[in-house]
């Protein structure tokens, strides 16, 4: 189908072109004959203008061409509509291939039916290439705060419904539909929320939520929503400062508590060598039996001095690693 729209335009703009070669030709030679006749020269054989063979050549020349202007061909990843001068929007769709409508009496609208996005507020990609135009979605919270939302959309026309939407809705659907749907579900449903809720603990849920309410209204009007993300929340400077004010406090505070259970470890473990000490020192001073240590749960090692007749119990090895002794 193709070659044969190609075939019949090249056909017809040759036939076109043939016509008025004829013309020029004819209109050289006239101008030839005349200028003989001026100079007294014996003059060429007079041959009149072809105007009816050239006439009826340029109107068989459009023949070809009407047919081949009524053979379209939808590129992949759109989607087209007959729109009849006469009786308005044809129903179906015509899918990517190649069709044929009426000449004259119909054209076609096009729709791409590849996935877009609707967004608000600068894109991550857009910002560290400095081109960031877009203005994040203002909307308010429940305390009448005014908060910036960065959303993107990612829907889709429905291409079994190209015809409703041509028929029915503004267009461009993507400019005259989309933001104004968006924007309204995002501004009937944060107003219910605090900030905190919006900003940190109901971040999800609300973003479901608003995905559940642009994807049914969408829907109705022949729209496929694929995703809603919240990429980011701006909220105001007064606001932001005190949440920074707030979280700093508190890890301030969390570190201040670490800090203090560390000393108070530190201080028990004192308090233990100390009360560890002090029931040595009442062993050694009672003369228990190295019995009573292995009782206490300590390895005594005795030893015996070679010099004043002094026994010696080894106990164990000091925090330092020196020996731990008992003189009896």
């Amino acid at each position: 189908m193709l070659f044969i729209k190609y075939l019949l335009t090249w056909g017809g703009a040759a036939m076109m072109a043939i016509a008025v070669g004829m013309l020029g030709y004819d209109f050289y030679l006239l101008a030839l004959f005349r200028k003989a006749q001026a100079s007294g020269a014996t003059p060429p054989e007079y041959r009149p203008v072809r105007w009816r063979a050239a006439v009826a050549l340029a109107l068989l020349a459009w023949a070809p061409l009407l047919i081949a202007t009524g053979i379209i061909v939808v590129p992949s990843g759109m989607g087209g509509v007959r729109v009849s001068q006469t009786r308005g929007t044809l129903a179906g769709t015509l899918y990517p291939g190649t069709h044929f409508v009426t000449p004259l009496a119909e054209r076609v609208q096009w729709f791409d039916t590849r996935d877009q996005l609707f967004t608000t507020g600068a894109m991550e990609t857009a910002e560290k290439s400095g081109t960031a135009k877009s203005e994040p979605l203002k909307v308010q919270s429940k305390e009448g705060l005014d908060i910036g939302l960065a959303i993107t959309v990612r829907y889709r026309l429905d291409a079994r419904h190209l015809d409703y939407i041509q028929a029915n809705l503004p267009q461009p659907v993507e400019k005259e539909i989309v933001p104004a749907v968006v924007a309204s579900a995002w501004r009937e449903l944060v107003p219910n929320f605090t900030v905190r809720e919006v900003f940190a603990t109901q971040r999800e849920p609300i973003r479901k939520k608003a995905s559940d309410v642009i994807t049914q209204k969408l829907a109705a009007d022949g729209i496929i929503v694929k995703e809603v993300m919240l990429r980011d929340i701006q909220l105001p400077h007064t606001l932001r400062a005190s949440i920074e004010t707030k979280q700093q406090a508190e890890q301030e505070s969390l570190a201040m508590g670490f800090r203090l259970q560390k000393e108070r470890q530190e201080a028990d473990r004192k308090r233990i060598e100390a009360q560890g000490i002090h029931d040595f020192q009442q062993i050694v001073a009672q003369g228990i039996s190295p019995q009573l240590l292995q009782w206490k749960g300590i390895e005594a090692t005795e030893t015996l001095a070679k010099s004043s007749n002094t026994k010696i119990v080894v106990i164990g090895n000091t925090k330092n690693g020196l020996p731990l002794v008992m003189g009896q």
